[in-house]
């Protein structure tokens, strides 16, 4: 990212602080020893602000960067933040590091808003402090993300982020706490987790919409739900145990499961986080005012006293499959379920929780009445290893078409979501195989404009030059 002279000494590594601890104890008169320490312990505190941050959800586990945010200019690609000198940050200062977290200006560009920086900007000095020796502690990756950040003219100018900042980088009105728990959870979810980022309305110039604050959004074509205390389209139904259980394992209640953008919030943030900061995030988002949005019209989740308790005895899939494939009236959409999906969830949808396969039955996923994450992993699947022992599920894009997945979307939706009925398309489907995202009117009319004005300017300043040739011809007609 940033050419520049190599400075006379980096960071100690861990592995040279703790081979050459034996010399720190032997200096121990000098307080070599206590350095060492000092410096160990705030490594440690920043790799913990670096997993409570999201680093690694984007900038990936060995920071080389390379995911791919896509949005109706263009795709944004996060960089190389590892201390490489010619492809990361390993030229920068402590107050480099600093800006960029504040005020999304690195040594050598403006960064886009698609880096949290909006919500960084309330980040502790000392949580910086720790952060910047952390990263400047790891194993350098001496090569650039394999895409760049590919936006059209005039937004891939990056000098037009100014007015952005200047108009949408302030600080947040948001109420003042009283109590330590909360003031904890709110700097985890405000600042540090930018939970705003994804789960906050967006307006045309994609500034998080304060008085919407939580109250759900749609990113890359998955939706980040509500998380005020709406009953209804919100979490106001959750438990702090289920959103502690949630941000630890992915799952909650048997009814809710991370996937897409969320279970690599999952895998590489909240579930690395201490039970009290967990704790602290549960306890602020049940203060969050409810806001009602969207179309939900039941709870996404039952309350716990209405949730079954699914089972399953062994053996119990394989009798029920057996009987159901036995069966010459099973309609189409019983057929499309029991071919793809029983095996796992069940005839009846109760899953395998001791197997960490999902029940059906009551699932959010089929209780929303937005389909939009449904339908993804129907369509995409989920990998194995995104949550904690949870197994891989195929995507059936390329097996179903589209209307049959519709078919297994609705069958599911109206037989074990709770929803009475369900009439998705293979257009819905089609929707989210290609998603036709097309820019904001303003944003399109400020990309119009500036062609317009490269092509004034461009006229003007041949006519300039016409101009000063016609002064110039008698000259040398004299001559």
């Amino acid at each position: 990212m940033l050419a520049a002279k190599r400075p006379a000494q980096r960071g100690l590594r861990v592995s040279a602080l703790v081979g050459g601890q034996v010399a720190a104890l032997a200096l121990a008169g000098a307080g070599i020893a206590e350095t060492t320490e000092t410096h160990l312990e705030q490594i440690e505190r920043g790799g913990y602000v670096a997993r409570a941050s999201g680093c690694m959800s984007c900038h990936q586990e060995d920071l080389s960067g390379g995911y791919q945010i896509e949005t109706p200019m263009g795709t944004i690609v996060a960089s190389n933040i590892s201390p490489s000198f010619d492809h990361g940050i390993g030229g920068y200062s402590r107050d480099d590091l600093a800006r960029v977290l504040r005020r999304g200006v690195s040594p050598d560009r403006r960064l886009y808003p698609a880096m949290p920086y909006t919500s960084f900007r309330g980040m502790s000095d000392a949580d910086i402090d720790a952060l910047y020796v952390w990263l400047m502690d790891q194993e350098p990756v001496d090569e650039p993300p394999l895409h760049q950040t590919d936006l059209p003219f005039p937004f891939n100018i990056r000098t037009g982020v100014m007015a952005w900042n200047w108009l949408y980088l302030g600080e947040r009105d948001l109420p003042p706490l009283e109590d330590p728990v909360l003031q904890r959870g709110a700097y985890l979810v405000d600042h540090l987790g930018h939970c705003g980022e994804c789960h906050t309305p967006r307006s045309d110039f994609f500034a998080m919409q304060d008085t919407q604050y939580l109250a759900g959004e749609e990113m890359d074509g998955w939706l980040a739900p509500n998380l005020t205390s709406d009953p209804v389209s919100g979490i106001g139904i959750w438990s702090e145990q289920d959103i502690v259980d949630y941000l630890r394992t992915g799952h909650a209640g048997n009814v809710v499961q991370a996937a897409g953008p969320m279970a690599d919030v999952v895998e590489h943030s909240t579930r690395h986080l201490e039970d009290e900061d967990l704790a602290a995030m549960a306890a602020y988002l049940k203060t969050i005012p409810a806001i009602a949005s969207g179309v939900q019209d039941i709870p996404a989740i039952p309350p716990a006293s209405d949730r079954g308790d699914p089972r399953h005895r062994y053996g119990q899939i394989r009798e029920e499959m057996t009987a159901a494939l036995a069966r010459e009236d099973l309609s189409e959409p019983e057929q499309l379920y029991i071919r793809h999906c029983a095996a796992c969830h069940g005839v009846t949808g109760q899953g395998q929780p001791q197997a960490f396969y999902p029940p059906l039955v009551q699932n959010a996923a089929l209780r929303r009445t937005d389909p939009g994450n449904l339908l993804q992993v129907l369509l995409h699947g989920v990998p194995a290893g995104k949550l904690a022992r949870a197994p891989a599920m195929p995507g059936f894009a390329d097996e179903l078409s589209a209307d049959q997945i519709a078919t297994l979307a609705n069958y599911t939706r109206a037989t074990f979501g709770g929803r009475q009925d369900s009439a998705l398309t293979a257009a819905d489907v089609e929707h989210v195989l290609a998603p036709d995202e097309e820019m904001p009117a303003p944003l399109r009319a400020l990309q119009v404009a500036a062609w317009v004005g490269v092509v004034v300017g461009f006229a003007a300043l041949t006519l300039i030059l016409w101009w000063l040739a016609r002064r110039r011809w008698p000259k040398r007609q004299e001559v």
